[in-house]
């Protein structure tokens, strides 16, 4: 099967050479955004319990919030200086309005033309870093509507701007775009084998996506599949200890995971997700399922990340959740679980697949299980 943009076994029986590299490169990432921003990140912490503005979260947490900035300012600066207020305000309701099944196609044939013409907008012009053009990224992120979690976490970091002022702001910023080109640079080397098709992706998309409600979201550098990679660790490692203390465990799967002939899939929906039915033997959401039973986990199909909502009262720390995604959308759901009160994990598809973003035709993708199972601290034995 030939890869579409990442492939995490590359030549492997399975991803765990990944993992093991994923482990160690994000070790020294960490390293050096501590040596460079520990400050930073204090001063930020202070602000933050001063202003009671959230619960304080582990410093690699804020460390990944600083790199983020930086790739996320590195690539769409110069876009989000050319995008107008009006189309922008459109886009922002449009993407909310996408929730609305009734509508969802006709508001994604819209955004799919305005994206197309109006988030796609630069030119090589110097941009000055300062506070204003910080708000104008995250306008911009807003209005693609696939970063609503990260624009979450980098608005506190606006505020402790405006309170620190211009000065200190532009220090900050220009720190972050200094790691985000070690980063890149690095990342190139250690992880780049596994998203070397995404180049040539990218210059076939160019056309092929044009108005497409996805023309920006499938289109994303190779840098950013780097980044969900490192920030999914990150998020691993600070709630893995809260997690496996959680009273109920739950394996999100999505649609893509499902058996090929998907239309004739009998799965149950429920409030929590589509259950599966074992009405094909050789799906993974079934050969998944079957194994939930045997150690004591619910699985759930989970069309999109939107679809992780809330149904029942619970405690934070009483349902821990493993969020299964391609390697793009990971950082976002972790973020959305977090805030809806789960306590997230996180496991790469091992391919994109999808139908609807990825293949025309679509292929059934996969999980490690390996990794699956040593996330839930069932075989720690396992050395990934």
């Amino acid at each position: 099967m030939k890869e579409i943009t990442y492939s995490l076994c590359k030549g492997n029986y399975n991803s765990n050479l990944f993992y093991k590299k994923l482990s160690s490169f994000t070790l020294d990432i960490e390293k050096n955004i501590s040596y460079t921003c520990e400050k930073y990140v204090k001063d930020f912490i202070n602000f933050l319990e001063k202003n009671n503005i959230e619960n304080i979260r582990t410093n690699s947490e804020y460390y990944l919030e600083i790199l983020m900035m930086g790739v996320l300012w590195k690539n769409y600066i110069n876009r989000a200086v050319n995008l107008q207020i009006i189309p922008k305000h459109i886009l922002i309701i449009l993407s909310y309005l996408r929730k609305y099944e009734i509508i969802k196609n006709s508001v994604d044939k819209k955004r799919g033309m305005m994206e197309t013409y109006f988030l796609n907008i630069e030119d090589n012009k110097q941009i000055e870093l300062n506070i204003n053009n910080f708000g104008k990224l995250m306008g911009y992120l807003d209005a693609i509507g696939d970063f609503k979690e990260e624009v979450k976490r980098l608005e506190p970091w606006e505020k402790y701007f405006i309170c620190i002022g211009e000065d200190e702001a532009k220090k900050i910023i220009l720190s972050s775009l200094e790691i985000e080109e070690i980063f890149e640079n690095k990342a190139k080397i250690e992880l780049g084998i596994y998203t070397e098709n995404v180049s040539e992706f990218l210059i076939l998309a160019e056309e092929k996506y044009k108005y497409r409600e996805d023309y920006i979201t499938c289109r994303r550098k190779e840098v950013e599949y780097h980044l969900n990679m490192v920030g999914a660790e990150i998020m691993n490692k600070s709630y893995r200890e809260l997690f496996i203390k959680s009273k109920e465990k739950r394996l999100l799967l999505p649609s893509c995971m499902r058996a090929k002939n998907e239309n004739y899939c009998k799965a149950v929906k429920t409030e929590e997700g589509y259950i599966c039915t074992h009405c094909t033997k050789s799906c993974n959401v079934n050969r998944y399922d079957k194994l939930g039973k045997g150690y004591n986990f619910q699985v759930y199909i989970i069309p999109h990340e939107s679809d992780i909502t809330i149904k029942t009262k619970f405690q934070y720390g009483d349902i821990g959740i493993i969020g299964v995604a391609c390697v793009l959308n990971l950082i976002s759901g972790g973020f959305k679980a977090k805030s809806l009160g789960f306590v997230p994990q996180c496991v790469f598809l091992d391919y994109c697949g999808c139908k609807y973003h990825w293949h025309e035709n679509g292929i059934m993708t996969d999980i490690n299980e390996d990794k699956l199972l040593n996330t839930l601290g069932i075989n720690d034995n396992i050395s990934i």
